[in-house]
């Protein structure tokens, strides 16, 4: 009688949450969402590597520079279509390329692991997507330090 009861309870509680798992708005995107707009990001940690240092120091707070550098994603039907890059007063720069001034075509390469920001012309890299923060590994002129920055998203 008391299994009679059990198997009742757990028929019903299992249709209660079927059923409250159907409501319309919480799986339909409000249509005033956007589909267009841009996000920018700043640096948050900027990691310097060497063989004693494999976790990285991380020299953002540092120096007041770092501040100043700035990546703009631009989502064109919620797609990241371009990227905006300011080095700001930064003194270098963490690419071995010059990356064109003002917006510039870009794409996320989905198919990579780690998935790779990329410009759509020239298919250079521009950062790493990983665990939900986008990164860029470089070198400067020491070849035994490595360095790393990642951005956070920051409002403006």
């Amino acid at each position: 009688m008391m299994k009679k009861y059990g198997f009742i309870l757990i028929v019903v509680s299992v249709l209660f949450a079927i059923i409250s798992c159907e409501d319309e708005n919480r799986t339909q995107i409000s249509s005033d969402y956007p589909s267009d707009y841009d996000i920018n990001y700043g640096l948050f940690h900027v990691y310097q590597y060497d063989e004693v240092n494999i976790n990285g120091i991380d020299l953002a707070q540092k120096f007041d520079f770092f501040e100043t550098f700035r990546l703009t994603l631009h989502y064109t039907d919620n797609k990241i279509s371009a990227v905006s890059f300011s080095n700001g007063d930064v003194p270098f720069s963490p690419y071995s390329y010059e990356i064109p001034a003002g917006r510039v075509d870009a794409y996320l390469n989905t198919s990579a692991l780690p998935n790779e920001l990329r410009l759509t012309e020239s298919d250079k890299l521009i950062a790493y997507y990983v665990n939900g923060e986008f990164s860029i590994p470089f070198k400067l002129d020491c070849p035994s330090l490595d360095y790393k920055y990642t951005f956070k998203s920051i409002h403006q």
